[in-house]
């Protein structure tokens, strides 16, 4: 969070948190764990349910396989229908960051998979720098 954050908010983009609720389609709602809008993009309004697809939506997977499936399945098809440009899996327990890109056929396909190192070139965040030793590290320790 704080690393997206300060990437995007100092280019005027805005990053949201988990209490964030989107309209993915008429009957149902979504709420990433986190999501950002990228400073070119229409953003959110301060208040309800939000029907403006962010540009990036992330999920970090919890160990149950009902989440598993929720967040690799069934997000993956609302937040494709809804729009939203990139869809990230981040993965603790196997430590693993998945980035899947928006086609023009309105399908998720993968544009990064990674388990370590320092990712220099992420897509669709021209700039942004991620170390996933130092994400693993800030999970292990919130983890204690």
């Amino acid at each position: 969070i704080r690393v997206l954050y300060s990437w995007v908010s100092s280019r005027g983009g805005l990053v949201g948190g988990s209490e964030a609720k989107f309209e993915v389609r008429l009957d149902r709602g979504r709420k990433p764990d986190l999501t950002v809008y990228l400073p070119e993009s229409p953003k959110p309004p301060r208040r309800g349910i939000i029907r403006v697809a962010p540009d990036i939506a992330v999920e970090v997977i919890s160990p149950t396989p009902r989440d598993v499936r929720r967040d690799r399945v069934e997000k993956m098809d609302d937040y494709a229908a809804f729009g939203i440009r990139f869809y990230w899996i981040v993965d603790p327990e196997i430590r693993s960051l998945e980035i899947f890109e928006l086609g023009h056929d309105g399908r998720y396909t993968r544009a990064l998979g990674a388990t370590e190192g320092v990712l220099s070139e992420v897509p669709g965040c021209p700039g942004l720098t991620l170390s996933l030793s130092e994400l693993w590290a800030e999970i292990d320790r919130l983890a204690e």
